[in-house]
């Protein structure tokens, strides 16, 4: 069902909550496994304490923090802890504002507009205005990174004084605050571009202070805007690729969570003792696109027998084993 505040011109209510960070690494596999200390069903019921540092095994480099580069996972998921979003998804799957405070959108779905929190500063102490916002939409309205297709829709977008940001798109699109949300949307000071964003500058959680291609560190920010966020002192990411390296590392306490568990593998780790294997459902999904406008696919019947002759159960439990 459709967020009301997409489909109507009325204010979204402010007071976001923002998917947990294991939502975040688990996107960019199918599951994540941890420490039962970590993430135990006594944990989650218990008031979050602050401190420690966690360690984190992912599977794709840091070779590039610039979100307009494609299929720089690892930069991603930094900047996804180092930046914020304009509208984030929460754990109901609904579109919800984040540096945005309310938006507002036109009976016709083609302008939005947006109203900026005030008061939140980036890791270098300067103010989020609207400038930002525009400044860092547009950065990925040149190339072929992966949120072009996103920002392609938009005609115009401006700012309107420091804390109002107005699209105007193309065409109506009710969707197009889910779309804010995609990872590579994040905020970062006007003027971010190239290698300016390898100090991932944000106004996110936490602050990086190392990084290379298979490191990284970072550190609590303490002037984070996001109550009940950031509870770790210090994040370490390092590059495990090889899934049962990565699985080693963990049974043997080297890393406290490994990011995409080998599926062949994974119910051999959950009887593993002080293990514990978490799986968060995404939204990925395979496609059979077919060109419509020509034969055989032009006629219906053939594209609904193609359609009922894939076993989807089959398909789960064979090439998935079950996690799909």
């Amino acid at each position: 069902m459709p967020n009301p505040c997409d489909t109507k011109p009325s204010s979204c209510p402010s007071g976001p909550t923002r998917r947990e960070f294991l939502i975040r690494t688990s996107a960019l596999g199918a599951a994540s496994a941890l420490p039962v200390s970590l993430l135990s069903e006594s944990t989650l019921a218990a008031t979050p304490k602050k401190g420690g540092r966690v360690r984190i095994a992912v599977r794709t480099s840091f070779e590039s923090l610039d979100p307009r580069i494609g299929g720089a996972e690892g930069g991603n998921l930094v900047n996804q802890m180092s930046h914020n979003n304009l509208v984030e998804i929460d754990a109901d799957g609904q579109a919800t504002p984040e540096l945005a405070e309310t938006w507002e959108v036109s009976p016709d779905a083609k302008k939005w507009v947006f109203k900026l929190r005030k008061g939140i500063e980036f890791h270098n102490g300067k103010a989020l205005d609207s400038k930002d916002v525009v400044a860092s939409i547009k950065y990925h309205s040149k190339g072929s990174g992966g949120a072009r297709v996103i920002v392609d829709q938009i005609k115009k977008i401006s700012a309107d004084g420091k804390h109002t940001v107005i699209f105007k798109l193309k065409e109506g699109n009710a969707d197009f605050a889910f779309l804010l949300s995609d990872l590579r949307l994040v905020i970062a000071p006007a003027g971010t571009k190239g290698k300016a964003w390898q100090k991932a500058i944000g106004t996110g959680a936490y602050v990086l202070r190392e990084w290379n291609g298979v490191r990284v560190f970072a550190t609590r920010n303490p002037n984070y805007w996001k109550e009940g966020r950031g509870h770790f002192d210090e994040v370490e990411m390092f590059v495990i690729s090889d899934q049962m390296a990565s699985s080693n590392a963990l049974r043997a306490g080297q890393v406290d969570v490994v990011q995409g568990v080998d599926l062949k593998t994974v119910d051999l780790l959950k009887q593993t003792p002080g293990i514990q294997v978490v799986e968060v459902s995404g939204s990925s999904h395979v496609t059979f696109p077919m060109r419509t406008d020509k034969p055989p696919f032009d006629n219906n019947d053939v594209r609904l027998a193609l359609k009922h002759a894939i076993d989807r159960e089959a398909l789960i439990k064979s090439i998935k084993h079950g996690h799909a």
